[in-house]
């Protein structure tokens, strides 16, 4: 459909006057016995946290076991842990998918279900599927450094920015107030990284993910926070993160999201 047009339900509803097919309660009607339905919580808070294998909650490994990947449970994945530290009224939606990459353009890789491997292909649906949003956070980056054209520090943090931005338009497009911003810069890759295959050159340009990240958070005015704070990536892979870094980095983001100090 043309995004310029309305869509069939608006236009429906502008030629019904709107009220029939919105459902409008008995008791607005005024017909006797009819309740309305539920007023949603006021305070209610839903924060979407969109990136790749360690937003999913993989579990570093070298070789697969009896499934493809082995994810980690919902007690110990950050964005269910940053839930349950946010709570009550709070709900957190977690939008990770492994292998994305954050620079890469649309249509520029696939997983072997021929799916997008590209954040810029994803990002739109995810904003539509938990709009409202109040608070987005962001961490890509780490798998852009096994692709050679963007194992450059600037380059992944203009991509980045650029997916966060088409997120945003999504956003306005569909109403109400725009979403805060949390740009989180990866954990740098850990040395065990180096078995899989990946350039000791793009280990070391991981390091410097952090500045570029904090660059585009500055110049578009979002919150940042650099994920190196739940320590160095020391796992078997040097890519996944243990249940202590989830441990650490949910702590990390609850406080920052309160907009509590660091200090």
């Amino acid at each position: 459909m043309d995004p310029t047009r309305r869509s069939l339900i608006g236009s429906a509803l502008a030629a019904a006057g709107g009220a029939g097919l919105l459902g409008t309660s008995g008791e607005a009607r005024g017909e006797p016995g009819a309740r309305a339905a539920p007023a949603a919580p006021v305070n209610e808070r839903t924060i979407v946290c969109f990136g790749d294998s360690n937003t999913w909650g993989y579990v570093p490994q070298l070789k697969p076991g009896t499934t493809r990947f082995a994810r980690y449970d919902h007690q110990t994945r950050w964005p269910r842990l940053l839930e349950g530290l946010l709570a009550p009224a709070v709900r957190v939606a977690e939008h990770g998918l492994c292998g994305l990459v954050g620079a890469l353009p649309s249509g520029g890789g696939q997983f072997e279900d021929g799916a997008s491997r590209a954040a810029i292909d994803h990002v739109k649906g995810v904003v539509a599927a938990n709009w409202p949003i109040s608070e987005w956070v962001v961490m890509l980056g780490t798998n852009d450094f096994a692709y050679p054209s963007l194992a450059r520090p600037e380059p992944i943090g203009e991509g980045v920015a650029a997916v966060i931005r088409a997120g945003l338009a999504s956003h306005e497009w569909l109403g109400g107030p725009a979403p805060a911003v949390t740009l989180v810069s990866p954990i740098p890759l850990g040395p065990a990284v180096l078995t899989l295959g990946i350039d000791p050159e793009a280990v070391e340009r991981s390091r410097g993910l952090s500045a570029a990240l904090a660059a585009q958070a500055r110049a578009q005015g979002w919150g940042f926070l650099d994920a190196a704070g739940a320590g160095a990536l020391d796992t078997v892979d040097g890519v996944h993160w243990s249940a202590g870094h989830h441990r650490r980095f949910a702590g990390m983001l609850a406080r920052a999201l309160r907009r509590e100090p660091t200090g």
